[in-house]
């Protein structure tokens, strides 16, 4: 079988897409995958074939395009909002950018998915098809909940009891809103290629059903719902163990003392340290009687003696060592702390940030999160102090952690694939 992977956005976008690829290819399959150049390197080391596209991460931002993640009107639009409707422009960035010049970032999609048996697209990439009226069949990859189900309302609509109608209505509302924003600007490029307008419903509305999506999350940390479509697959998380080893300095620092508190926030770094994030870290940790590990970013300065900065770590490694991980809410760093058993602090500002952070705390395996345009040393000292010293939480987080372990995962999701391009379409596992 010929796959091709399609992603866009940060490094925690664009790894899962990765994992799956070594995976599949691992089992037999000719496996490509289109994404941002400069995350070649990753590609390359996953010896993947690889479709460079054009433009940096932060210009796929749900929303709107940036030139940076450092410019200062983003942080001011995270100083005064994270609001989950922005995650509801997902749909509509890239037929914007068609609109400004389609010739680019379509058309390496078209080349890249050209001769595949079938295409796995991220939430940013899943428009192409509607743009283009490519019918090769696809799959799609979600890094939070979409399937329609009576269980729990639609991401960012709030919790009312008002029971499975309600919860359901959400979920179709979402979608349409999702359709709103997008409509105009797929049908415009549409009109441009001579392809009919798509009507007034959700084309995705489907999705989970004729159309598969998969979620590489646990379902010890949230359960599929009975009623959830049935090409729904919730999975586990997708976990790339690479061969890596520590630098002797890392090694050193980690080994010589008690296990230190990790600072990591990915992609994230520009926008964080717009807000000190770094400067309160160091600060909270100096009070608590800590030492810290930022990953990542650039200090800017010199760190105090009780700081290590190391440019990139396998979290596998340096996650079980740790005391507490303190991250940007993102789902794959969430993922890695989950499975060395550690309590986490997040600081979410973007997308699906600030829903984990919630879900995480509801779980019972990290502390008080701290909301970004909320922070302040104060707070984050606070939820410090909590993640450290509440054993109920270290309890909880050891005992999530074997079930993290033992999900099926990637090679899960790569059976459910096969089977569904093979005709089969197993249900989606529950725990």
């Amino acid at each position: 079988m010929r796959l091709i992977l399609t992603t866009l956005g940060s490094r925690g976008d664009v790894q899962p897409f990765v994992t799956l690829g070594h995976e599949m290819k691992r089992r037999g399959h000719q496996v490509g995958i289109a994404a941002p150049a400069e995350y070649g390197d990753l590609v390359a080391e996953a010896q993947l074939e690889h479709t460079p596209l054009p433009g940096a991460p932060s210009e796929f931002l749900p929303g709107r395009s940036w030139k940076s993640l450092a410019e200062p009107q983003l942080a001011a639009m995270v100083k005064h909002s994270t609001s989950a409707v922005r995650l509801s422009r997902a749909l509509s960035v890239i037929p914007k950018r068609a609109a400004h010049d389609p010739y680019d970032l379509v058309q390496a999609l078209q080349a890249a998915s050209r001769g595949a048996d079938v295409v796995v697209n991220a939430v940013l990439t899943r428009p192409v098809h509607l743009l283009t009226g490519d019918e090769t069949p696809w799959a799609a990859v979600a890094s939070w909940p979409h399937s329609q189900t009576g269980a729990f309302p639609a991401f960012g609509a709030p919790r009312l009891p008002l029971g499975p109608h309600y919860n359901r209505l959400t979920h179709a509302a979402r979608a349409q809103l999702e359709w709103q924003f997008a409509r105009r600007a797929v049908n415009a490029f549409r009109g441009s290629t001579g392809l009919p307008p798509l009507g007034l419903g959700s084309p995705l509305r489907t999705l989970g059903e004729d159309i598969p999506v998969f979620y590489p999350f646990s379902p010890s940390v949230l359960r599929p719902s009975w009623d959830w479509p049935k090409n729904s697959y919730l999975t586990g998380f997708w976990f790339w163990d690479r061969q890596w080893e520590p630098s002797s300095d890392l090694r050193g620092f980690v080994e010589e003392g008690p296990p230190p508190v990790v600072l990591t926030l990915g992609s994230m770094w520009p926008i964080h340290r717009r807000f000190h994030v770094l400067r309160m870290a160091l600060a909270a940790v100096r009070k608590a009687g800590q030492r810290l590990v930022f990953v990542g970013g650039h200090p800017g300065e010199p760190l105090p003696s009780y700081a290590f900065h190391a440019d990139e770590v396998d979290y596998r490694w340096l996650f079980p060592r740790s005391a507490c991980v303190i991250h940007h809410g993102g789902p794959g760093t969430m993922g890695e702390a989950l499975r060395a058993g550690v309590p986490q602090v997040a600081l979410p500002a973007l997308v699906d940030q600030p829903f984990w952070a919630a879900h995480m705390r509801s779980l019972g395996v990290a502390a008080e999160p701290v909301p970004l345009p909320k922070i302040s040393l104060t707070k984050l000292h606070a939820s410090l102090s909590e993640c450290l010293s509440n054993a109920q939480l270290a309890r909880r987080a050891s005992q999530v952690a074997t079930y993290v372990r033992s999900d099926g995962g990637v090679a899960e999701a790569a059976e459910a694939l096969e089977n569904w391009v093979a005709g089969r379409s197993p249900a989606g596992r529950a725990r």
